[in-house]
């Protein structure tokens, strides 16, 4: 038989996941029902436009460690100083951490090593990174 705590805790969360999914969904509708009236805005003002030619745009989240381009440029910094040495993105984490004088906690680490592999992917597809292999910690890249 399960804990009678535990059942509770499961219980709770399951309750503030229903909540969470809700208020989603409410926020949802009304986004909704703001894109119908713009839409039928659009219309009166340009009949012949077709709606599905429009792009979306995309949303994105503000980093809360770095101005826009700034993590880019302090990798590509990090690299130029590693002198073509391969580095891991746990690597790059801390000395992310470092640059940015943040105390070097694990979960700061960790959280920089994400901000790192997100850049690193983008550098990769854009051929300026290239993978190197792995090491104790991860994959490595390198400058290409």
């Amino acid at each position: 038989m399960a804990e009678s705590h535990v059942v509770t805790a499961l219980i709770s969360k399951r309750a503030e996941l229903a909540g969470l999914i809700e208020h989603h969904q409410k926020e949802m509708d009304r986004l909704a029902d703001d894109l119908a009236h713009l839409d039928a805005t659009l219309k009166l003002f340009s009949p012949e436009i077709d709606l599905r030619t429009i792009r979306v745009k995309a949303h994105r989240m503000r980093n809360r460690f770095f101005r826009p381009g700034e993590c880019q440029r302090l990798v590509l910094d990090i690299f130029r100083e590693a002198q073509g040495a391969a580095l891991s993105s746990r690597q790059i984490g801390e000395a992310l951490t470092a640059r940015r004088g943040l105390e070097a906690t694990t979960v700061m680490i960790e959280q920089m090593r994400k901000n790192a592999i997100g850049v690193v992917h983008r550098l990769e597809r854009s051929g300026t990174l290239i993978p190197a292999g792995r090491d104790g910690h991860g994959a490595t890249w390198a400058v290409a």
